[in-house]
């Protein structure tokens, strides 16, 4: 695990969370893309900052660009659709 995961904190009560490992390393052009027009959050670290994309409800993707790694929490509740919106996110891309 990236160090910039530890000490989660879940974005709401009872959401879980998952790790992603991706074909390549995260860049700004995937935070714009996976960002869309949702609202942007950025999370400071130490050495790294956190882009957090907040996808209506369903989900939040934590990634930092140069990793190859994200951090997703899902609402247990709707894990079914969070996990279908987020492959159609991930496999154009990666």
């Amino acid at each position: 695990m990236t160090t910039i995961f530890q000490n989660p904190i879940p974005p709401y009560p009872r959401w879980k969370r998952r790790f992603y490992r991706l074909s390549r390393s995260v860049t700004d052009d995937e935070i714009r893309a996976f960002q869309g027009y949702q609202e942007l959050i950025v999370r400071e670290t130490g050495s790294d900052l956190v882009h957090i994309i907040h996808k209506h409800g369903l989900f939040e993707i934590h990634g930092s660009m140069g990793e190859d790694e994200i951090e997703v929490w899902f609402d247990p509740d709707k894990e079914t659709y969070s996990i279908e919106y987020l492959d159609n996110l991930l496999i154009p891309r990666f």
